[in-house]
C-alpha cells in the first residue's frame, strides 16, 4: 500500500464520523439529518476501506464522488438554510479535495500497476513453494 496518501484516508474517516455526528447536534430538517447521516456513513465506510486496501486508488476516487455528493446535498435536499448545510459544505469540500489529491497522487505513482505486480510476484513465489513440496 502507498503510505504517502494514508493520512488522507484517516482524515476522511474523521470527517465522515464528524458529519454523521452533526446529524444529531445540528438544528436541521429531517432531510438534513438523513443526508448528513447517510453521506457521513458512506464517506466513513470508503475511508475505512481506503485504509485497509492494498491499492486504495479506487477508494479514493469513490471518496471524491461521495464528497461531491455531500457538498451538493444541501441544495438537492433543500436544507441549505439549516445548520447541517455548513457541515455538508465544509466536510464535502474537504473530503472531495483530500480524496482527489490522493487519487491523483496514486495515479501518478502508478500504485495500481505496482500493486498488481507485487501480488503476481507473491502468487508465483507461493505457487513455486507449493510445487516444490
Amino acid at each position: 500500500m502507498n503510505t504517502s496518501t494514508r493520512w488522507t484516508g484517516a482524515a476522511a474517516l474523521i470527517l465522515g464520523l464528524a458529519t454523521m455526528s452533526a446529524s444529531f447536534w445540528s438544528d436541521t430538517t429531517t432531510a438534513g439529518t438523513g443526508f448528513t447521516l447517510g453521506f457521513g456513513a458512506i464517506a466513513s465506510l470508503y475511508a475505512l476501506w481506503s485504509l485497509l486496501a492494498r491499492d486504495p486508488t479506487k477508494d479514493h476516487w469513490s471518496l471524491t464522488v461521495v464528497g461531491l455528493a455531500l457538498f451538493i446535498s444541501p441544495w438537492v435536499g433543500q436544507f441549505a438554510g439549516d445548520g447541517a448545510a455548513w457541515t455538508s459544505w465544509v466536510a464535502g469540500a474537504l473530503i472531495m479535495g483530500l480524496s482527489a489529491y490522493a487519487y491523483t497522487h496514486d495515479e501518478s505513482a502508478n500504485v495500481t500497476e505496482i500493486t498488481r505486480e507485487q501480488n503476481r510476484s507473491t502468487y508465483e513465489t507461493r505457487a513455486r513453494e507449493i510445487r516444490a513440496h
